[in-house]
């Protein structure tokens, strides 16, 4: 005996381990491999919680544990086994948020607001990103997960706060920390730029949530992501589909979704209202009474029609289908904004230390120089609202003028045409990408140039070069890609791209709920689709 054991010693007619473990609710093993046999864990109490932590190998493996009974709730130090109970989800954390308040000393309360915070993460909905990292099976809280995963990058933002919280209130902090909710956000900075951006929309957003539709709402990553967007008060989500059929995947993923709106578009009493409205739109465009409630019986048709009549601000959709078939109906029901003749896409590339801005790679094929003006300034008008000063580069294969060919003599003219439209704008063109990104180039070789600092907003000379853009620079470039964010639009309709994780999901909700804030309701206002559109869409 020595006395870290003595600590732990208790008065007992046991004289043996098995003799202790019968009728034992639980067992914290920090020991030697083996010393547990499957007749032991047969006779603990129902339930039995095993802490086998001996590395490398458990004082009882865990095919043995759970293969000596099934209510046995099994954990090991082992990463190949479910449950690891690691160091590493305590040690760094915790001196995180003993250090960030200046804390004297680490007590009992500030150990225990750890355990507290990571039984509750455990809870939570685990994010589409720590699933992949362990072999991509569904992590949900349950015998074979009753702690976060040490790759769950969410560990720091839950138990650093709470460490820093029981420092504050137990008297051993010498600098408490006044906002642990900036605190967090300060936190979720330093896992990159795309996080700290994302807040900035999920803040705003919450100042004033916004009921927002999603068509495809039988999918697991749709009411996954709505239980993060209840839970965190970004929107109030309305979930088009079967109605059956969600609830019986609400229950099926644990979720708690008592705030959202479920809408089966075929039984909605609105359904024979929206139908005419949606006829008195497009009759002039072939479409019968027959076929106009045909289209609304469509969850993305009638979940348009709910935004165009006021009864959601915005819509979210395109995780199962390719953009054209939720720009289609956007601008068949919804319309451009009034006074706006040219719509467009907007993709936003957050690297790691740097954020860029690229358009238009979603609508217009091949853009006039009066569109290209207006892409430009409804880009700058976004790119702003992300608290970011824009400056614009019209982007060719020349530089200057220094290849006179009618596609160059169009960026320049865009370029003229934002200026006199809005000069206030730092805008720049024709010049080649490098020119636009590599500001030592326009320093030297380009003085003249009124952008000054390198272009943020990168404006291209057709959807083509655009796209090619950003799907280079997003694969080659290793950048979070938001997008496409729809611009031009009388109301607030977000694209998802297959493949999107939940958190996509989420962070593109809260963009859609800050466009909603903006635009307010304009409801019965339209505007005729450009005429390049129509080929296109109409």
């Amino acid at each position: 005996m020595n006395p870290y054991k003595s600590y732990f010693a208790i008065d007992t007619e046991c004289r043996t381990l098995a003799d202790a473990m019968k009728g034992a609710d639980v067992f914290a093993g920090v020991s030697v491999k083996g010393v547990v046999t499957k007749e032991m864990v047969r006779s603990m109490a129902k339930d039995p919680i095993i802490f086998a932590m001996a590395n490398p190998d458990p004082e009882i493996t865990y095919e043995d544990a759970v293969g000596a009974r099934q209510d046995v709730i099994m954990a090991t130090g082992r990463s190949d086994y479910p449950n690891q109970i690691n160091n590493v989800l305590g040690f760094p954390f915790i001196f995180r948020g003993a250090l960030d308040c200046m804390a004297t000393a680490i007590n009992d309360e500030m150990k225990l607001a750890a355990s507290h915070a990571l039984a509750r993460l455990a809870k939570e909905d685990v994010p589409d990103s720590v699933i992949k990292a362990y072999g991509g099976e569904r992590l949900k809280f349950g015998r074979s997960y009753i702690i976060p995963k040490p790759l769950d990058p969410r560990v720091l933002l839950w138990e650093a706060p709470a460490v820093a919280k029981a420092a504050m209130q137990t008297g051993v902090a010498r600098k408490p920390i006044e906002d642990l909710d900036a605190y967090r956000d300060a936190l979720e900075s330093r896992f990159g730029k795309s996080k700290q951006l994302m807040r900035i929309f999920i803040h705003k957003a919450q100042r004033a949530p916004k009921r927002i539709v999603f068509p495809e709402g039988s999918e697991d990553k749709i009411l996954r992501a709505s239980q993060i967007i209840l839970d965190e008060e970004i929107a109030t989500p309305i979930v088009l589909g079967d109605a059956a059929l969600i609830r019986d995947k609400i229950r099926m993923l644990d979720l708690n979704l008592e705030g959202i709106e479920i809408v089966d578009p075929a039984s909605s009493p609105k359904f024979d209202g929206y139908a005419g409205k949606y006829y008195d739109i497009r009759k002039r465009k072939g479409v019968t009474q027959t076929i106009a409630r045909n289209h609304v019986r469509r969850p993305i048709d009638f979940g348009m029609m709910m935004v165009h009549e006021g009864d959601a601000d915005g819509l979210v959709s395109g995780l199962t289908q390719h953009y054209p078939e939720t720009m289609r109906p956007a601008l068949q029901i919804i319309k451009p904004k009034p006074g706006t003749m040219t719509v467009a896409g907007l993709y936003m590339l957050i690297f790691k230390n740097d954020v860029r801005f690229i358009t238009d790679a979603t609508v217009n094929f091949e853009p006039t120089a009066e569109q290209l003006a207006d892409i430009a300034i409804l880009a700058a008008e976004k790119v702003r609202s992300v608290d970011i000063e824009p400056r614009i580069a019209m982007l060719s294969f020349s530089n200057f003028g220094s290849t006179r060919h009618p596609s160059a003599q169009k960026m320049a003219r865009a370029a003229e045409l934002v200026r006199r439209r809005a000069p206030d704008l730092m805008v720049d063109g024709e010049m080649m990408a490098d020119t636009a990104v590599v500001p030592e180039i326009l320093e030297t070789l380009y003085s003249f140039s009124s952008l000054k600092g390198g272009a943020n907003l990168l404006v291209c000379p057709d959807l083509q070069s655009a796209n090619i853009a950003v799907k280079l620079l997003a694969k080659l470039g290793n950048a979070d890609c938001v997008g496409p964010i729809i611009l031009g639009i009388r109301k607030p309709v977000y694209l998802l791209i297959p493949g999107n994780e939940v958190a996509d999901i989420v962070n593109v909700t809260a963009m859609a709920v800050r466009d909603a804030q903006e635009n307010g309701d304009d409801r019965g206002t339209q505007a005729a689709p450009p005429a390049e559109l129509t080929t296109v869409y109409e």
